[in-house]
């Protein structure tokens, strides 16, 4: 009975992935109107209210944390004379904010099946929905490379941490992407190939273990979404 009550719970709050990739298009799309840090509040605000609805409340600990360190440094900059270049890094991590918290939705509430399903059914282009599947399956290893990378940065007497950024911030940046985009270029290719070795370029539609329909609930949704963006970008330009 328990097992049933969570899969009934599971399936009320799991949403059609052709709404989670609107919601997508929507929310960069507003991103390019709202300017104010206000603006940028209430979307993170917004974003928080959905990922809790998805039943994700991990990521949404995740965003809300990241938020308050990114606000935080963002605000310390408006204060304390710091070099250009971390007061332009502190913006763009203040600025981009909503968008990591949508990849989060995006990443945790859909799979790349369910991606490939929903590009298919919303009729986007192939080429789109192969760069975008590889995409989500490359995200998750950021976190394992970075890692890495520390590890072998430690090894060799640089660690990789706050004081390190303060002190040598140009430095500890290459010291981070070199490697990483090297690391990223081989990830890429291997993930191309397991794609392929799917049949991920077969023109053949794709087949559905759990059929996709818009429900009631995936257009209520979506129309929250529209509703929390266009009040959103009418509070941050009249407001």
């Amino acid at each position: 009975a328990s097992t049933l009550k969570k899969r009934e719970l599971s399936d009320m709050c799991r949403i059609d992935p052709r709404m989670i990739l609107l919601q997508v298009l929507i929310t960069a799309v507003c991103m390019f109107w709202i300017s104010s840090p206000m603006g940028i509040f209430l979307e993170i605000c917004s974003l928080l209210l959905f990922l809790l609805y998805l039943r994700l409340p991990g990521q949404a600990l995740h965003l809300a944390a990241y938020f308050a360190v990114a606000d935080l440094l963002f605000e310390l900059t408006a204060f304390y004379p710091m070099p250009l270049f971390i007061e332009r890094l502190c913006f763009l991590l203040h600025r981009l904010s909503p968008m990591v918290g949508i990849m989060i939705l995006s990443i945790r509430s859909i799979s790349v099946s369910q991606l490939v399903t929903g590009t298919q059914k919303l009729h986007c282009p192939r080429k789109m929905a192969l760069t975008v599947a590889v995409a989500l399956r490359f995200i998750p290893t950021i976190s394992q490379e970075l890692s890495q990378i520390r590890d072998a940065l430690k090894t060799r007497g640089v660690p990789l941490n706050i004081v390190t950024f303060v002190k040598a911030p140009v430095l500890t940046t290459e010291y981070i992407l070199v490697p990483f985009m090297m690391r990223g270029v081989r990830v890429a290719d291997e993930l191309s190939a397991s794609a392929v070795t799917r049949a991920i370029e077969s023109p053949a539609p794709r087949g559905e273990r759990i059929p996709t329909k818009i429900r009631p609930k995936d257009i209520i949704y979506l129309a929250l979404v529209l509703a929390a963006d266009v009040g959103i970008l009418l509070y941050d330009h009249l407001g």
